[in-house]
């Protein structure tokens, strides 16, 4: 069994390294530590996932981005907009390789509780992806997550879900182009 844990004893675990299985807006997300590569390897390996994807990084403040996205946006009114949106934006120079596709960096900002004090308490962002294994289907129940899951991620991030029943809108920042509804 996956220990469960609240977002303070789950961020300790993040910042050391590990892996989370956690509550968004919407569904299960499976998280990290962004700026480890060992954490964001082992959450692809987990999901079996491609490594032509790329992850959405979650955020409860702006100044969490300050080492990812191109600071020409970071006081874009759009992204500092909480709307349930998720926002392609250029990165910078300091953004990691293995967060980049295409120079560009997906990025939300959010108001869950729970993703808000596991940001705010490893104070940086956080990797999110479905809770799924890649090419599967998601299911919300989490104790059928936890089977999925066994032994590839060290812990649960006790909290509620959020209302929202379909993914995050994707825009991207420079064209407003809709890449996903």
């Amino acid at each position: 069994m996956i220990p469960k844990l609240n977002p303070h004893d789950a961020s300790n675990i993040l910042k050391k390294g590990g892996t989370a299985i956690y509550p968004t807006e919407g569904i299960y997300g499976l998280g990290c530590d962004p700026f480890n590569s060992k954490s964001v390897e082992n959450i692809f390996k987990a999901k079996g996932r491609s490594k032509n994807k790329s992850f959405i990084i979650l955020g409860s403040d702006i100044k969490y981005f300050n080492n990812i996205i191109d600071d020409t946006y970071l006081m874009d009114k759009s992204l500092q907009t909480i709307n349930f949106t998720t926002w392609v934006v250029p990165c910078n120079k300091s953004c990691p390789p293995w967060l980049k596709k295409d120079n560009t960096v997906a990025i939300r900002l959010t108001k869950h509780e729970t993703v808000m004090l596991l940001c705010d308490y490893m104070n940086a962002p956080i990797i999110s992806t479905s809770a799924n294994l890649s090419n599967s289907e998601y299911d919300d129940d989490l104790k059928n997550i936890e089977k999925v899951f066994d032994e590839k991620i060290d812990c649960i991030v006790t909290g509620q879900l959020g209302n929202e029943k379909k993914p995050s809108t994707i825009k991207n920042i420079i064209t407003k182009e809709v890449i996903r509804v």
